[in-house]
């Protein structure tokens, strides 16, 4: 997506992808290859290249992002349609959470992976509060 707003902007002020790549000290296949979507460029290479157009970095991200629906039923994922030219990525998530209770009510909280070290201090918690009997379900 940054590829279409690098070429729109170099097009506006009448460059060629090689004085833009000039401009920006890039090899002109390298800005081809971003204009095109077949490389995505790293964060040096974007404040290269909106210096080159003038810009502030941040201007080359689109603002307009797709629409989620409003409503996604439990248990299921939205999926934004591919637009033309894009590629199939595969993607793993993970989700984690713990259910916890609160006055009698169950409260939902996110978790994130534990490093190993939180993984070893979780798991000696867990066996102190299984010898003290306090363990939960």
């Amino acid at each position: 997506m940054i590829g279409k707003e690098v070429r729109r902007r170099r097009e506006e002020l009448g460059l060629t992808g090689a004085q833009l790549a000039a401009r920006a000290g890039m090899a002109p296949s390298a800005v081809s290859q971003i204009e095109t979507g077949k490389r995505s460029p790293s964060s040096a290479s974007v404040i290269k290249l909106a210096q080159a157009l003038g810009i502030e970095a941040g201007e080359l991200f689109p603002l307009e992002q797709p629409r989620l629906p409003e409503l996604v039923p439990p248990g299921e994922a939205y999926i934004v349609p591919l637009e033309e030219g894009e590629e199939e990525d595969t993607v793993t998530l993970r989700i984690y959470y713990v259910r916890l209770f609160e006055g009698g009510e169950p409260i939902l909280q996110a978790m994130r992976e534990a490093s190993p070290e939180e993984a070893a201090e979780a798991a000696k918690m867990r066996q102190q509060r299984e010898k003290s009997g306090r363990s939960r379900e």
